[in-house]
C-alpha cells in the first residue's frame, strides 16, 4: 500500500517538474476585466455597508457607447446596446409624464401614492431583463402630497418611491422555491432608516447630483428681482404651517400660470395639440395647444437624460447597477401670495437602472487615449495580428464576447470554418494559443477591373446573351464558365508571370493559345475535375445566378417606394393595397422589442391599476385612490410617443363602456410625432372621433376576439407587488401597503401581444401622421363589476417606423417566413452571405464573405463584397450594356494561392508538355 502511494507521488512530481504546457488562463495577464471583476466581488449585501465610498463605484468608461441624443441622430445602436436604449428611453418618459401632470392637473388630479408605486412597478415588471429598477426622487421639500388628509399645499422632507425587481426563492407564496423574476419590492427610500439620499454621505446617490439641486433657480432670482431678494429652500417651503393662506379662503390657481417669462425662459417648453371627440365619430373643429415645461429638449448638448458611473445598489437590490437619470420639471413654490418666488425648477428625477453584469462589454476597441477614457476594456481582446477583432452580442460582462476575422490580406486556415470565436480563444493553452488562431497571408493578389468592357471582352469573349424565356431555365454563361480559375488565372499571371504579357502584344492564335495553356494549368490545380462534377457546378451557378429579383420583391419595394414619395395617392387605394404580405417583418420581435416592451409597460400599468386599487377604500391617515381621468391617460401616451424615435404613435383604446370616467362610450387617445425626427412637438388625438373609429380596426378585432371571453388568469403571468410606504408625515417608519401585502396581478407578456402587417397609415384629414408603420397589440385587463374574475378593458397600441426594420436578404430554411430571403446576389459556391444590420429597410444591405477554402482576390484592402455594389453589377449585367459590368469577378477564388512559385512552375511545366507533344502552335 505505501509502495503505491510512493509511485503515485514520484509521478506526480514527475509531472510537475517536466511538463511543459501551461494549464488554462495561465498566460493572461492581469488586465482591466480581472480589476474591475476583483472590484466587483469585493462587494456583497453583507459588507457593503462598511465599504468605502469610492470601493461601491466603478469607472464611468467600464460602460462603453452609452446612448444619447447626439448618438441615435449619427450612429447606429447595434444589439448589444439595446437594453441601455430601452432604459434611456423608460427614464426619458417617465420624466416627460410626471412634468406633464403635475403642471396640467390641479392638486386634487395629480397621480396618487398607489398610481406612483404601480407605475414604478410596471416599468420593472414589463421590461424583463432591460430594467432592474426605476424610481422617482424629490428634493428636499419638493413634493406636495395631496393624498394625506388635511394636508393641502404642504410639503413633506423627502419622498423617493423606488421598486426593483426582488429575489423570491424563500417567499411563501413561491412554492417551487425557483427565482421567477416576478417579484417587485418597491420602498419609500424618502422614509424610515438610511433615508438622507440627498446627503454626500449616502453611498448609492450619483443619480441625486445630476439634476439636483436645480442650479438655475439662483440665477433666476437674482435675474428677477432687482434687489436680490433671496429666501431659503426651507423658508419657501414654510406653506406647511402657514395658516394665513388658508384664513383667506382662496385657493390659488396660480399653480399652473407662471406670470414671469423670465423665469419660464431657461426650461425648455413643449407643446402639445390635442384634438378630443366631440361625439362619436366627430372631432372638434379647433384643437387645444397646451405647453409644458419639461426636460432639457434634444437639441441641448447634454440631453434629457444623464448616465451615472456604475455603482453597487446597498440595501435595496444589492446588485452592480448603472442609471439614466432624466429631470422632473414643476413650479415651485405652488400656491402663494409672493408670486415673484415662483418659477419652474427641477423638482425631481426619474431614474430607470440596469444590472451591469448583464452589459456586454467591447474588448475590440483599439488601444489608444481617447479610447481608453471611452472604453476601459479596449485592447483586451486576444486576437493576433493577423485577425481583427468584432464584438458579439448577449455575452454580458464576461471574457470572450467577440471573434476574430482575417484581416484584409490574409485567409482562414483550411479547418477552420468562419472567424477564431472569442471564447474559445480564452479557453485555450499558451501552447495551443502560439500555435492556432492565426490567419495565412493571401499573395497573387488581383487589381480591381476599372475597364470593365475591355476585361469582359478578353475574359468571356465567347458569352452570348439569352432571350428572356431561356434566363429562367439556363446559365447566362458558355463553356468557358466551368473553368472558374481561368479568369482569376489570366488577369492575375500578368503580374507575375512573363508569359502573360504576350497577351497584349501577340496574335489572337497566340491569344488562342495561351488560353489553352492556362486552361490547362487550371485542371492540374483542381485535380483533373471530372465532367460531372462541371456539370454538377454549372447546374448550380445557373440556379443561383440566372434570375433576377422575384416579382414579389420588386413588387414589395416598388410600392413602399411609390407611397413614400407620394402619400397623397393613398386615398384613392383601397385597405389591400395599403398593406404589405405579413412575412415582410421577419426579425421584428428582436428589432423592435423594446417599442414592444414599451407598449407592454402600459399594459401592466393599466391592468395592475384596475386589478389592485378600489377607489371605496379608506385609510386613516391618507384618500384613497381615485379612478384614472382622461387627462392621466393622455400624459401617459404623450410621454410614451415622446420617448422613443423610432415609434410613429401609441394609443390605449378602451372597449365599449369600459371607461367609466368618460362622457362617450369609447375611448382611445393616440398621440405623436407629426415630424419624422426627434423633436419636443405632439399632437394627441381620441381616436373614437375620427370618422370610422377605432372598434372595427383589424389589430383592435383580433385583440377583443382572443381575449374577451377568454380572460383567463392562468393563460396570463401573475406578479407580486412588496409595497412598503411610509407610516407618517415624516417618514419617520416603514409599513406595509393598507390593501395588502403582498398584492398581485396578472398582465400579458410580449407573447400576448401581436405584430400586423406592414400598413401605409392614410388619414383622410391628415389628422394622423401618413408613414409606413409597423403596429404592435398587447391586451390590458381588468376586474369585472363584481370585483371577482378577470375582464378585457382594451388594447395598447404601438406604431413603429417601417424604415427602421433591416431586411434580410441571406438565405434562411424554407420554414422560416422571410419575403426577401434568398434575393441576394452572393455567389454560392465561393461566398456565404452575412447580414449588415442598422440600415433600415432597403436592399443590399449585405456582404459576402468567402467561405472556407476560399479567399477574397482583390487588393484593395477589404475582405468581402459589399451587397450594394453586387447588386448594381448585377443589375448592369442584366441591361443592355452588360459587358460593362463587374460581377463576373465579385466573387471569391480557391484558396491555393499561398505562393507565386507553384504556379510558375506549373505554367512552365504545362509549356514543356504541349512542346513536346507538338501540340504548341
Amino acid at each position: 500500500m505505501y509502495g503505491s502511494l510512493c509511485i503515485s507521488f514520484f509521478l506526480c512530481l514527475l509531472l510537475l517538474l517536466f511538463d511543459k504546457n501551461y494549464c488554462q488562463f495561465e498566460w493572461i495577464t492581469y488586465d482591466k476585466i480581472d480589476e474591475i471583476m476583483d472590484r466587483i466581488n469585493s462587494v456583497n449585501r453583507d459588507n457593503c455597508f462598511q465599504k468605502q465610498p469610492n470601493e461601491l463605484v466603478l469607472p464611468e468608461e467600464a460602460v462603453y457607447q452609452k446612448p444619447s441624443i447626439e448618438l441615435l441622430r449619427n450612429d447606429i445602436i447595434m444589439k448589444n446596446r439595446t437594453q441601455l436604449l430601452h432604459v434611456r428611453n423608460i427614464a426619458h418618459r417617465n420624466a416627460l409624464l410626471y412634468s406633464y401632470l403635475f403642471q396640467r392637473l390641479f392638486d386634487f388630479e395629480e397621480p396618487g401614492l398607489t398610481y406612483i408605486l404601480l407605475h414604478n412597478a410596471a416599468d420593472v415588471t414589463a421590461g424583463g431583463s432591460m430594467i432592474n429598477g426605476s424610481g422617482i426622487f424629490f428634493d428636499q421639500d419638493k413634493y406636495y402630497p395631496h393624498w394625506y388628509k388635511n394636508f393641502f399645499n404642504k410639503t413633506i422632507p423627502l419622498f423617493g418611491p423606488y421598486a426593483w425587481r426582488a429575489d423570491d426563492f424563500y417567499d411563501a407564496f413561491n412554492w417551487k422555491n425557483e427565482w421567477t423574476n416576478h417579484t417587485i419590492q418597491q420602498e419609500d427610500i424618502g422614509a424610515g432608516g438610511n433615508h438622507q439620499y440627498t446627503s454626500r454621505y449616502n453611498r448609492a446617490n450619483e443619480w441625486y447630483y445630476k439634476w439636483l439641486p436645480d442650479s438655475i433657480q439662483d440665477d433666476q432670482e437674482k435675474e428677477v428681482h432687482p434687489y436680490n431678494v433671496t429666501m431659503s429652500p426651507s423658508f419657501v417651503a414654510i406653506n406647511n404651517d402657514d395658516k394665513k393662506e388658508n384664513n383667506q379662503g382662496e385657493i390659488n390657481d396660480e399653480k399652473k400660470n407662471d406670470t414671469d417669462d423670465a423665469n419660464k425662459k431657461r426650461k425648455p417648453v413643449h407643446t402639445v395639440q390635442l384634438l378630443l371627440a366631440e361625439r362619436m365619430y366627430k372631432l372638434y373643429d379647433v384643437t387645444e395647444t397646451i405647453e409644458f415645461y419639461g426636460p432639457p429638449h434634444p437639441e441641448d448638448p447634454q440631453g434629457p437624460t444623464l448616465w451615472t458611473r456604475p455603482y453597487f445598489d446597498c440595501g435595496r437590490s444589492n446588485k452592480w447597477i448603472i442609471s439614466a437619470v432624466s429631470p422632473i420639471v414643476d413650479i415651485y413654490p405652488r400656491h402663494t401670495t409672493y408670486r415673484h418666488f415662483q418659477s419652474m425648477r427641477n423638482l425631481a428625477v426619474a431614474v430607470t437602472n440596469i444590472d451591469f453584469i448583464m452589459m456586454d462589454i467591447n474588448q475590440c476597441s483599439e488601444i489608444n487615449q481617447i479610447n481608453r477614457k471611452l472604453n476601459l476594456f479596449a485592447g483586451t481582446n486576444k486576437c493576433k495580428p493577423t485577425t481583427r477583432c468584432e464584438p458579439l452580442f448577449g455575452f454580458g460582462f464576461r471574457r470572450g464576447g467577440y471573434q476574430c476575422l482575417c484581416q484584409p490580406g490574409f485567409r482562414y486556415p483550411p479547418y477552420q470554418d468562419g472567424p477564431f470565436k472569442g471564447y474559445i480563444i480564452e479557453k485555450a493553452t499558451q501552447e495551443e494559443y502560439a500555435n492556432n488562431f492565426d490567419c495565412l497571408k493571401v499573395e497573387l493578389y488581383q487589381q480591381y477591373p476599372k475597364y470593365f468592357y475591355q476585361s469582359n471582352i478578353e475574359l468571356f469573349a465567347g458569352r452570348k446573351r439569352r432571350s428572356n424565356d431561356d434566363l429562367s431555365n439556363r446559365s447566362i454563361y458558355n463553356n468557358l464558365s466551368k473553368n472558374f480559375i481561368l479568369p482569376l488565372l489570366i488577369d492575375s499571371v500578368s503580374k507575375v508571370n512573363i508569359i502573360a504579357t504576350l497577351l497584349t502584344s501577340s496574335s489572337s492564335l497566340f491569344k488562342s493559345s495561351i488560353h489553352r495553356i492556362a486552361s490547362f494549368s487550371s485542371k492540374i490545380f483542381i485535380g483533373f475535375v471530372n465532367n460531372k462534377h462541371e456539370d454538377h457546378i454549372k447546374k448550380h451557378r445557373a440556379k443561383r445566378f440566372a434570375y433576377e429579383y422575384s416579382t414579389r420583391v420588386a413588387s414589395i419595394m416598388k410600392h413602399y417606394d411609390y407611397l413614400n414619395y407620394n402619400p397623397h395617392i393613398c386615398e384613392f387605394m383601397t385597405e389591400e393595397e395599403l398593406s404589405m404580405p405579413g412575412d415582410v417583418l421577419y426579425d421584428v420581435d428582436i428589432q423592435f422589442e423594446s417599442q414592444a416592451r414599451l407598449a407592454l409597460t402600459l399594459s401592466h400599468f393599466l391592468s395592475s391599476f384596475y386589478q389592485i386599487v378600489n377607489p371605496a377604500e379608506d385609510f386613516p391617515l391618507r384618500k384613497a385612490e381615485l379612478d384614472l381621468t382622461d387627462e392621466q391617460l393622455i400624459g401617459e401616451v404623450l410621454a410614451a410617443a415622446g420617448s422613443d424615435y423610432k415609434v410613429v404613435g401609441i394609443g390605449i383604446f378602451f372597449d365599449r363602456g369600459k371607461f367609466r370616467n368618460y362622457r362617450l362610450p369609447y375611448f382611445g387617445p393616440y398621440a405623436f410625432r407629426m415630424e419624422n425626427d426627434i423633436s419636443q412637438n405632439y399632437t394627441v388625438i381620441d381616436w373614437a372621433g375620427l370618422p370610422d373609429g377605432y372598434e372595427n380596426e383589424i389589430w383592435f378585432r383580433t385583440m377583443k376576439t382572443r381575449w374577451a371571453t377568454n380572460a383567463d388568469r392562468s393563460e396570463l403571468t401573475e406578479y407580486w407587488l412588496k409595497l412598503f410606504i411610509r407610516a407618517d408625515y415624516a417618514g419617520n417608519a416603514l409599513v406595509h401597503h393598507e390593501s395588502g401585502f403582498p398584492l398581485y396581478f396578472h398582465a400579458p407578456e410580449l407573447k400576448h401581444g401581436q405584430w400586423f402587417p406592414p400598413t401605409f397609415q392614410c388619414s383622410r384629414n391628415y389628422a394622423l401622421p401618413r408613414q409606413w408603420i409597423v403596429t404592435y397589440a398587447v391586451p390590458f385587463f381588468g376586474l369585472d363589476v363584481l370585483g371577482i374574475n378577470l375582464e378585457f378593458k382594451g388594447v395598447i397600441r404601438i406604431d413603429t417606423y417601417l424604415r427602421y426594420l433591416d431586411i434580410n436578404q441571406c438565405s434562411l430554411p424554407h420554414y422560416i417566413p422571410n419575403a426577401f430571403k434568398g434575393s441576394d446576389r452572393c455567389d454560392y459556391q465561393s461566398t456565404i452571405c452575412e447580414p449588415i444590420f442598422g440600415r433600415g429597410f432597403r436592399l443590399g444591405k449585405y456582404k459576402c464573405r468567402c467561405r472556407p477554402g476560399y479567399e477574397y482576390p482583390f487588393i484593395d484592402q477589404n475582405d468581402f463584397f459589399n451587397g450594394d455594389v453586387m447588386d448594381i453589377q448585377w443589375n448592369i449585367l442584366m441591361s443592355n450594356n452588360s459587358r460593362m459590368s463587374s460581377f463576373d469577378q465579385l466573387k471569391c477564388r480557391l484558396a491555393i494561392a499561398n505562393s507565386i512559385r507553384p504556379i510558375s512552375f506549373i505554367l512552365l511545366v504545362s509549356i514543356c508538355v504541349l512542346f513536346i507533344n507538338g501540340k504548341f502552335y
